[in-house]
């Protein structure tokens, strides 16, 4: 039996093309494998999930006297200790998020960031950067704690601690941001649009800073997300001067709508490619006591996650404002709204926060004296209403007074002169009047006026004379506050 040549070269081309298409097969196969290798080794490389600092006893309370170095003391002296123990979740986290002013070094921007990355809900509560509290020192503005050392640990340390005394837990952890990343990072992800809420009309030259938008929605791209974020209010001499409150809330308000249209726009997978350009930012623009790797580890979970912005609840502290006295043009928290959003949307803990846990000021009526839910001021005369002075009187122009009707000059009404009311020689007593024992003057004279009923020609009593200015303002009692000049 002879062989068939055709048919040997039709099976031997038919293995080879099955062996072809085999080793495409595979080389697809190598190159996908070593494509998830990198995306393994990528991954790795620019996500890690934090550690959970470990809880710590509260900090000892610190003296409030302020050190003769000049370096202001701590005023971390938690009353009570703050809430700690097993979380709601998993992966729930705190972070402490702020960014000092530019120019003053002051806070400008301070926000506390809920994530309950199990559940996939985040708050973000801005505080107002005038907000009360117990401290020691002459500013006792929330805003003034973190620049007051020199150490800037210590001032980080000590905003945390601040913050958990309006809050009742200490924060997980802390971002300071160089307020430049917003705009370079707008301008990372393609720019961003914005519904500006109405005309933005600002000119500083000092800063060479000129802010002029018309409303509506708009593309922006970095150095516009900057001037926006930079806006505080329009030229006094503006058409548009009357547009926007030009408050530190309004402010707030503006800039959270502002960071919720970055943040939807940012939490698209088309950004994941850029992770390498957003690392240097972060790097270059940040400082935290998380990494890098952190950082972008709750951004991978916020976007495989499919963490929306609708789970994003932004919010400012409950507040009144204090509008007279002393401490006029700050504000302080309303306790009873802001401890509900504590438990509800703030605290990782399953234990609720209580007002046990809090240290909150507030303001009496007239706006000139502090208390704490603590009962203890870090500052005592702070408690305290100012004394108010009464300047001296200029001297009397008026004509020498006239003689009496018994001939003598007329003196003074000694019946107001305090040494006399308090000489102890002198009876108060009204019934002394009618003992015939003792001498009295005889005093107006009575008559029954006709009617059985006597009458007396005696005028109004001189303790219904208006007070003397010259004997001046005295300080109402502490902690009166009926008693309270107003301001």
């Amino acid at each position: 039996m002879t062989s068939n040549p055709k048919r040997k070269k039709s099976e031997t081309s038919g293995r080879g093309r099955k062996e072809w298409a085999r080793a495409i097969v595979l080389i697809v196969l190598a190159v996908i494998m070593v494509l998830a290798a990198a995306v393994v080794l990528l991954y790795n490389r620019w996500v890690k999930r934090p550690e959970l600092p470990p809880q710590e006893d509260p900090p000892a309370v610190e003296s409030s006297e302020p050190v003769e170095s000049g370096e202001p003391a701590l005023d971390i002296d938690s009353v009570q200790p703050k809430v700690s123990g097993e979380r709601k979740s998993q992966d729930f986290y705190t972070i402490l998020v702020f960014g000092p002013d530019e120019t003053s070094g002051l806070t400008d921007v301070m926000m506390l960031v809920s994530y309950d990355v199990t559940n996939q809900k985040a708050t973000v509560m801005s505080f107002p950067r005038d907000t009360l509290i117990n401290s020691s020192s002459a500013n006792k503005q929330l805003n003034a704690v973190y620049n007051r050392y020199r150490d800037e640990s210590e001032g980080v340390k000590a905003l945390k601690n601040e913050i958990a005394e309006l809050v009742g837990f200490v924060p997980d952890y802390y971002v300071k941001i160089d307020w430049q990343l917003v705009g370079k990072m707008v301008d990372a992800i393609g720019g961003v649009w914005f519904d500006i809420p109405y005309h933005l009309d600002y000119d500083d030259p000092y800063q060479d800073l000129y802010i002029h938008f018309e409303p509506g929605y708009q593309y922006l791209n970095g150095e516009d997300a900057m001037k926006v974020i930079r806006w505080r209010h329009n030229n006094t001499w503006s058409e548009y001067k009357n547009e926007g409150d030009g408050s530190d809330i309004g402010r707030i308000n503006m800039r959270n709508d502002f960071l919720k249209a970055v943040l939807s726009q940012t939490l698209q997978l088309k950004n994941v490619t850029k992770i390498g350009e957003l690392s240097q930012l972060f790097g270059e623009n940040v400082e935290s006591d998380l990494t890098i790797e952190n950082l972008f580890w709750f951004g991978s979970r916020a976007v495989l996650g499919g963490l929306r912005v609708e789970d994003v609840n932004f919010i400012t502290m409950p507040f009144y404002g204090v509008y007279s006295g002393r401490f006029a043009n700050r504000v302080y928290p309303n306790q009873r709204e802001l401890l509900p959003i504590i438990n509800e949307s703030l605290n990782p803990f399953v234990d609720e926060v209580t007002l046990n846990e809090l240290d909150l000021i507030s303001v009496s009526a007239d706006g000139n004296v502090l208390s704490s839910t603590t009962g203890v001021l870090a500052d005592p005369s702070a408690g305290v209403p100012p004394v108010v002075t009464t300047p001296e009187p200029e001297p009397s122009q008026e004509p020498d007074p006239e003689p009496s009707q018994s001939g003598q000059p007329a003196g003074p009404d000694v019946s107001q002169d305090p040494a006399v009311s308090q000489d102890p020689t002198v009876s108060q007593d009204p019934t002394v009047s009618q003992d015939p024992t003792v001498s009295q003057d005889p005093g107006p004279v009575v008559s029954d006026g006709g009617g059985g009923e006597p009458v007396t020609s005696q005028p109004p009593a001189e303790s219904a004379a208006p007070q003397d200015p010259a004997q001046g303002q005295q300080e109402p009692p502490a902690g009166d506050p009926a008693g309270q000049e107003q301001n």
